[in-house]
């Protein structure tokens, strides 16, 4: 397992003009949080991602290409997105 400052500036960059948090969990796992940033909407909020296997930008990238696809496949037709994949509103 290799979460590298690079490693997260990559994951978080690859949403704007969306603002994204990634946070290293106990366990060797990741909660990303995609927001917008001057209102602090929550539009995806992902846990227990593993990091294991993230040890590459390519890995990375992957990722982001994954969570882009869920965040636009998983709104529903009034904007919000289903309960079960995010949490409560925050920031």
């Amino acid at each position: 397992m290799l979460f590298t400052p690079q490693l997260r500036r990559t994951l978080e960059s690859g949403f704007l003009p969306l603002a994204c948090e990634c946070t290293v969990m106990p366990g060797g796992t990741l909660m990303v949080r995609i927001f917008q940033p001057d209102t602090g909407q929550l539009a995806l909020r992902v846990d227990n991602l593993s990091i294991a296997n993230l040890t590459t930008v390519r890995q990375v990238a992957e990722l982001v290409a994954e969570l882009r696809y869920d965040l636009r496949t998983c709104v529903t037709p009034f904007g919000s997105s289903p309960a079960s994949l995010v949490g409560s509103q925050g920031a």
